[in-house]
């Protein structure tokens, strides 16, 4: 037998052997599909929004794949592109992030309405309660009065009272702050700022079941009630009304003392077996025009447990201070350690405290 040598080709000191031709493409990636190529176009758009800032967290490569429908593995091949690309970041252990640089807040800057003061008020009572936390638990802060000129500071997290034009204009610059007993405006800012309140419609509630359980379902009752304009006092309005529809609301100009001395006469003339006050100061002042015309007063319930309803052995509806302070500051801590997840809304019950006479 001959054995049949495979031809060869001499060129020189080259030599080139016929082989079987290779299968183009062999090791070239498959050709992405257009849907593929539709999902990174929409998640760049979500990147792009405005929206999203640096160090937000971003969809994993789970939620990725069951929002969109894809592999795991197409997933991850996605995100990775992404941070290839420079818009996310990874971080081990963490997950996958909005790429560039955050500006963490260094220190607190308590920005509070000059009502806060008046000694005893509530504003007081809750920037005394606030600071002294704060420095218990060794956070830096800053205190700024709402005066004309007051100003934001850079690389610091605001905490707001009582100051609702500050609080508008920052909402809309999307960084983080903390509202104290308020709601957030509405918008897309509002995922931004933190809140620690009090429900004022259930306070309302509470302060109609306090009277009624103790003056009885038949009692002649009456409300003094804040501001017309406060959006706080009107909830507490519909709240107590809900319980006693038929008692008189009467709205004192502000919130101190001498507005309910001011709304007393026309609170009083009706003659109410009970009131309740929208908060402690009106009680005070409720309570004075009583004293300044010799009257006995009707049970009077206030608002808040401010300090002024201890010295004045008020019963009221009463706000869990420690509570309301121990929230705040962890709220403030997170914030300031780099926490950089959606608002949160922390809302306190209310219940009353009853401080009756022997």
């Amino acid at each position: 037998m001959h054995r049949i040598a495979r031809p060869r080709f001499a060129t020189g000191h080259i030599r080139i052997d016929i082989a079987a031709p290779r299968r183009a493409n062999a090791h070239m990636p498959r050709p992405r599909s257009p849907r593929i190529g539709n999902i990174k176009a929409l998640l760049i758009a979500r990147l792009r929004d405005g929206f999203h800032r640096p160090g937000d967290p971003f969809l994993s490569n789970r939620a990725l794949a069951e929002r969109h429908g894809v592999s795991y593995q197409t997933a991850h091949r996605l995100l990775a592109e992404l941070v290839a690309e420079g818009w996310l970041a990874r971080r081990r252990a963490s997950g996958t992030f909005i790429a560039g640089r955050t500006e963490r807040p260094t220190a607190a800057q308590l920005l509070f309405h000059p009502r806060a003061l008046h000694p005893g008020s509530f504003g007081a009572c809750l920037l005394q309660r606030l600071t002294h936390a704060l420095r218990a638990a060794g956070v830096p802060f800053i205190q700024t009065w709402d005066t004309r000129g007051a100003r934001l500071r850079a690389r610091h997290l605001p905490v707001f009272w009582e100051v609702p034009a500050l609080v508008e204009s920052f909402a809309a610059e999307r960084r983080f702050g903390l509202l104290l007993h308020d709601a957030p405006p509405p918008g897309a800012g509002a995922s931004f700022l933190d809140g620690v309140r009090t429900d004022d419609y259930s306070g309302g509630v509470c302060g109609a079941q306090t009277l009624v359980e103790r003056l009885g379902p038949r009692a002649r009752l009456a409300m003094l009630a804040g501001p017309a304009a406060d959006r706080r006092s009107r909830l507490r309005v519909e709240g107590f009304l809900h319980v006693v529809p038929k008692a008189r609301v009467h709205e004192a100009d502000n919130w101190f003392s001498n507005d309910g001395e001011r709304a007393a006469p026309a609170v009083l003339a009706a003659k109410p077996a009970g009131v309740f006050c929208a908060n402690d100061r009106l009680a005070e002042g409720l309570l004075a025009a009583c004293a300044g015309r010799g009257a006995t007063p009707p049970a009077v319930l206030g608002y808040d447990n401010a300090p002024i309803a201890e010295a004045l052995h008020l019963s009221t509806i009463a706000i869990p201070w420690e509570q309301f302070v121990a929230e705040a500051v962890k709220l403030v801590q997170a914030r300031l350690a780099g926490d950089a997840a959606p608002a949160r809304q922390i809302i306190l019950s209310l219940r009353p405290h009853l401080r009756l006479t022997a």
